[in-house]
């Protein structure tokens, strides 16, 4: 969400100020939100004069996150981070910094304190599925070109040894700027797909988004077509190669990454089957009614709460869809929170400061990619597929409802019932970790990056490709 970055008094006369000091190294702080205290890692290092730092928020498992426009001048520190639209600034005094994080139009205090040596070891979670050397199989660094777009991109390929031809696939990560290995809070599912079904032999490509790791390109101006041609750049360069079985050519994707693979089935020539893991089916702004009201409800929330969440989003979504462009959203997004929040009965005193918050809240979120994504309809594409596809879904998944999407896929190859293999995977959630709620929270508890029975049934449907 869209933050401001905010000025800290500075109480010059009664603050020593302390020369040559630095913020080199790992600090630790806590961030109170809500009742709750959110521990967070910030690791600094500077080269040739410039500054750089990550962030982990280790009981949320999110490591590494990286930041921008780092700036330090010996006193004043002040950062942004890549995800989240949130900011920091902040007075470094000896072991201590000082200072307040912004995110989504508010300022929480928040101060850092000099972490000693190896106070930071306990912070990593444990990800007992990543993979460990050595590996009994090839492993190349490369890069492929968007020719469309005239974007590098850079990956990995695992391949069996020997010549093949071997089964392949390229793995398509979901929403959000993804590495190659889809890291998502100290998890690397990628990783761990590409070397057990190598193990298999098949051989995976996985790589870098745009503008993500070593890849160029900017992520933030991609919509979900743009990142279709990446995929398919990805896949012209696999056809050129002499250890790619021809007929045994595929796609993996994650949701997001499963809508893609709807829209290359449907458009990419020479592709043989799709795998598609919480794949979106039904229209997207059914799919994020659902969401809403499933992640709302698991957070605790009463009915009623959950209804008026659900329902303000359904009319901003509406919005949305009958809309060309983002200025011409946001006088309509500004009449409707009007009208929305005077039926709450919301005092004329509180208005203006109130409707600055919800337009806050949600413009940030209207970006091209956004805005694109709430128009699609899934079935545009399935209908047009001819392949034979894999579909999985998690029962305790609250991101992409099972039964929601599970039934509209069946119903949409009702004339085509022996190309679509459907598995609802009990008790797991959108990550395909065995779960106990779905909640987002849990995804870094849990020890699980990705279930094995998904993966081995993955293995066993693309061995059963031209068997059949």
């Amino acid at each position: 969400m869209k933050n401001a970055l905010f000025s800290i008094l500075l109480f010059a006369l009664c603050i020593p100020i302390i020369h040559a000091q630095s913020i080199e190294g790992s600090w630790q702080g806590e961030l109170a939100v809500m009742g709750q205290k959110i521990p967070l890692i910030v690791h600094f290092s500077e080269k040739e004069g410039e500054w750089s730092g990550k962030m982990d928020s280790p009981n949320q498992g999110a490591m590494g996150i990286a930041m921008r426009k780092v700036l330090f001048d010996g006193t004043m520190l002040s950062f942004e981070m890549s995800v989240g639209n949130a900011s920091y600034e902040g007075l470094l005094l000896g072991e201590q910094i000082k200072g307040s994080f912004s995110q989504s139009g508010m300022s929480i205090p928040l101060d850092f304190t000099k972490a000693k040596d190896g106070e930071l070891k306990s912070a990593q979670p444990n990800r007992p599925q990543n993979p460990q050397e050595p590996f009994e199989y090839e492993i190349q660094e490369l890069s492929f070109e968007n020719s469309e777009a005239g974007i590098l991109l850079k990956g990995t390929l695992t391949k069996p040894v020997g010549n093949g031809p071997f089964p392949t696939v390229v793995l398509i990560s979901g929403s959000g700027p993804h590495n190659r290995d889809h890291e998502i809070m100290g998890h690397r599912p990628f990783w761990v797909m590409a070397d057990y079904l190598t193990n298999r032999g098949i051989a995976v490509l996985r790589y870098d988004e745009r503008g993500v790791g070593e890849s160029k390109g900017v992520y933030t101006d991609a919509t979900t077509i743009d990142l279709m041609t990446d995929v398919s750049a990805a896949l012209d360069f696999l056809k050129s190669q002499d250890f790619v079985d021809s007929k045994r050519l595929g796609v993996i994707g994650h949701s997001e990454g499963g809508l893609i693979s709807w829209m290359l089935g449907a458009e990419y020539e020479g592709l043989d089957f799709l795998i598609t893991m919480a794949p979106p089916v039904v229209p997207i702004t059914e799919l994020m009614d659902k969401q809403t009201e499933a992640i709302t409800r698991v957070s605790g929330a009463n009915e009623m709460i959950v209804n008026a969440a659900v329902e303000r989003n359904r009319e901003v979504y509406k919005v949305v869809v009958e809309s060309n462009n983002i200025d011409e959203i946001k006088p309509k997004l500004k009449e409707l929170f009007e009208s929305q929040l005077k039926s709450m009965g919301v005092p004329e005193s509180m208005m203006d400061a109130q409707l600055k918050q919800l337009q806050q809240a949600y413009e940030s979120q209207l970006d091209t990619w956004m805005i694109n994504f709430l128009k699609m309809k899934p079935a545009d594409y399935i209908h047009r597929i001819d392949i034979p596809v894999f579909a999985a879904f998690g029962s305790k998944d609250l991101q992409v409802d099972a039964a929601q999407n599970g039934n509209e896929l069946i119903a949409l190859f009702s004339g085509k019932p022996e190309l679509l293999e459907v598995k609802v995977y009990e008790n797991q959630n959108h990550l395909f970790q065995t779960a106990q709620t779905g909640a987002v929270d849990e995804y870094a508890k849990i020890e699980e990056s990705i279930s094995y029975l998904l993966l081995e049934d993955i293995v066993k449907f693309i061995e059963s490709i031209g068997s059949k």
